[in-house]
């Protein structure tokens, strides 16, 4: 539990960051703005509409949204593979920390026990 709160002792708000959190911020953001505002070109450009043909019927939509969607579902199923994939070996390299840390903790009380036992 200790560990858990330990984090919020460090809490810094925004304003007060340093100077490579605002870089990375203002970066990002306009990153983010160019993807956006290509995304809207690319959308006024594609109104075309295309039927497409589902298991379950068909569905007439414009062709951005086509594409938009099969890019979602695409990054939505990567997604879920990634998390059954990375899950366990974070579970994993949990495990193996705490192990090499009740280790530690035994080497070292074994090192004071012998150190003990010299004198």
């Amino acid at each position: 539990m200790r560990k858990l709160l330990s984090g919020f002792a460090t809490f810094t708000p925004l304003w007060q960051g340093t100077p490579m959190f605002w870089i990375k911020f203002v970066l990002i953001a306009a990153m983010l703005l160019i993807v956006l505002l290509l995304g809207l070109e690319f959308s006024m450009l594609h109104t075309q509409p295309v039927t497409v043909h589902y298991l379950l019927g068909t569905a007439t939509l414009e062709l951005a949204w086509v594409i938009v969607g099969a890019f979602a579902a695409g990054a939505l199923l990567s997604a879920l593979v990634g998390m059954f994939v990375v899950l366990p070996l974070r579970w994993q390299a949990a495990r193996l920390r705490q192990s090499v840390a009740s280790k530690d903790q035994e080497i070292s009380l074994l090192a004071r026990k012998v150190g003990r036992e010299a004198h």
